[in-house]
């Protein structure tokens, strides 16, 4: 008989308040009843995991299961399919899933209807935020982003809020955030720093700048530092030391970008001669 191997990772992301994050493979664990202080939220990836919460609730949680399970909430859990199951999980306080609901919804409270749902699309933005932390080329902005719409598509899907609404577009403040972006391109910048700039609220500030430029912040900024890397390329600067002056974590992220946003590498670039 093949030995039942069960797998653990886990890390913490300090671009979610250290944040603990896990990958596990079970094959034969079980889960005794016990219940979270925070939040656990996730996905599962492959096979089934059986699940029974408040005492009287079983359901099976097959691959492509959302997790969305509250504070204080009791429950266990244990294989469900013969070959176990692969899930991604995070747990994320209270405190910090309430902050972002109070930004958005404007009431920091939050009770998921339900600790396990079918939300394909919810799944995709999990499993992209839980990767996202374990990349070396992990950008503050583009994971708040993400952060933020995540947890407004299960809040408002799953937990019965509604955001608040617009209250209509603040020029000069959209106006001072595209100018940092474009005059501190090279710098780590966060969500919370062009909120403390504009004065409004992390929701409603990626919304309007996207409505007024076309582009949420962090894709922007992006755009910025591909053109900035562009023509210090074409004045005949290092791959590498441009990549470090225009705010890349490094070579392969700036070739990233530029294949993302161009369709070329920065190598082709600095290779391309001028046409006689």
């Amino acid at each position: 008989m093949p030995l039942r191997v069960n797998t653990v990772r886990m890390w913490r992301s300090g671009a979610l308040a250290d944040t603990l994050f896990l990958w596990a493979k079970y094959r034969d664990h079980r889960f005794q009843r016990h219940f979270h202080e925070e939040f656990a939220i996730g996905i599962i990836e492959e096979g089934c995991q059986a699940f029974s919460y408040d005492s009287k609730y079983r359901v099976d949680l097959p691959r492509g299961t959302v997790c969305l399970i509250s504070p204080g909430m009791v429950h266990e859990g244990w294989v469900g399919a013969e070959n176990g199951w692969t899930y991604r999980m995070f747990y994320p306080s209270a405190s910090l899933i309430g902050q972002a609901a109070e930004d958005i919804f404007g009431t920091p409270d939050v009770t998921f209807n339900s600790p396990a749902v079918d939300d394909p699309e919810l799944h995709v933005c999990l499993q992209r935020l839980h990767q996202m932390t374990a990349s070396p080329h992990l950008q503050n902005l583009e994971f708040e982003t993400l952060y933020l719409a995540t947890i407004r598509m299960a809040v408002e899907r799953h937990a019965g809020r509604r955001p608040v609404a617009d209250q209509g577009r603040h020029w000069p403040a959209l106006r001072q955030v595209r100018e940092l972006l474009e005059d501190r391109y090279a710098e780590v910048i966060s969500l919370s720093e062009l909120k403390e700039l504009s004065g409004i609220s992390k929701f409603h500030l990626l919304r309007q700048f996207k409505a007024a430029y076309g582009l949420p912040p962090h894709a922007y900024l992006a755009q910025v530092r591909v053109r900035r890397a562009s023509a210090l390329i074409l004045a005949g600067n290092d791959l590498a030391d441009t990549a470090a002056a225009v705010g890349f974590v490094d070579q392969a992220h700036m070739t990233h970008a530029f294949r993302r946003s161009l369709g070329y590498t920065p190598g082709i670039l600095q290779a391309a001669n001028p046409v006689l």
